[in-house]
């Protein structure tokens, strides 16, 4: 099978910025927006959460104050916005910032499945549609192959980034994606992750997508304790073998998902175990970070912004481990 991809327009030293910031406003993602661009980012990543503002507004925000960021959601997912309105919005950033739009596509945090009541257990297949819908609209195609309803606004597709940490989602990610992003992988399963993904662009005969590596780097105190919170989502996607192997059991998963659907994931973050959190967190160790993106293959980084304070020394410092 032959696929026309997304050119990639990257740099070796490509690093983008995930924002992480808690429940962003427009002013926050703007500034937010300027400091990645003058610190050197490539691209500013911003999250689709139903209980915060809204991703594609924050994005047409983001990009109006910038000229060279690429800005878009980091990730969307397939099962809160009807696919017809993502194309819509995606063709109507575009038509705002031109060609700097990405788009970041996952399963939806547990908050998907628990407070919106959608089951996510076909992740992987609705990624896969979302994306293959995209390129197919952006290329010609009808929204609707019965009725010929097209999209009356200019699409062209995006770098499209698939994040998960499921083996479903890796599978659509190698199956479909341009980037995959390896965001919070428990260090003990980053390399089982990324040859799930060779491995199904392998057998969909593609080229398999750029490895974007995000590590939780704990440069400081804080950092350990935004992992724990971040390791709450962990413990939830962990397969069955790495909950087996954290001694990870599910009375304790129940409890986490209860806690952090009511009050977020900083509510569950105190029923992590230390050793899940190191496991899921990586010591600012530049030599060996740099052995790490050398054995894995990673082409390029991304770093959560918990503040926006630190995000020029947090770029700068993945840029060195790509060097």
């Amino acid at each position: 099978m032959t696929e026309t991809r997304s050119s990639p327009i990257e740099t070796p030293t490509d690093v983008g910025v995930i924002a992480h910031l808690d429940n962003p406003t427009v002013a926050d993602i703007e500034r937010l927006a300027v400091v990645s661009e003058a610190a050197g980012a490539a691209w500013l990543g911003i999250a689709d959460a139903f209980w915060w503002r809204d991703t594609w507004l924050l994005a047409a925000a983001a990009g109006r104050v910038t000229t060279t960021l690429r800005v878009g959601p980091v990730v969307t997912n397939p099962y809160l916005r009807h696919p017809f309105h993502t194309y819509a919005a995606i063709a109507t950033l575009q038509e705002l910032i031109g060609d700097r739009v990405i788009v970041g596509v996952g399963a939806g945090g547990s908050e998907v499945s628990a407070a919106a009541h959608i089951p996510r257990s076909d992740a992987g297949r609705r990624i896969e549609r979302l994306i293959e819908g995209l390129r197919a609209v952006a290329g010609g195609a009808p929204l609707d192959a019965a009725s010929g309803r097209r999209l009356d606004v200019a699409l062209t597709a995006p770098r499209v980034l698939v994040a998960g940490r499921g083996d479903g989602v890796l599978r659509a990610s190698g199956r479909s994606a341009d980037d995959a992003l390896l965001w919070a992988i428990p260090q003990s399963d980053l390399a089982r992750s990324i040859s799930v993904i060779a491995g199904a662009a392998g057998a969909a005969d593609r080229p398999s997508p750029r490895l974007v590596w995000a590590p939780l780097v704990t440069h400081t105190d804080g950092d350990v304790e935004r992992a724990r919170t971040i390791a709450a989502y962990g413990v939830l996607n962990a397969s069955a073998a790495l909950r087996a192997a954290w001694g990870v059991g599910d009375a304790l998963v129940d409890e986490v998902r209860r806690r952090l659907v009511a009050g977020g994931a900083a509510a569950a973050a105190g029923l992590i175990p230390d050793h899940v959190v190191q496991d899921v967190s990586v010591v600012p160790d530049a030599t060996l970070l740099r052995t790490r993106v050398a054995e894995l293959g990673i082409s390029a980084m991304a770093v959560p912004a918990h503040t926006i304070d630190e995000v020029g020394e947090r770029v700068a410092f993945a840029r060195s481990l790509l060097s």
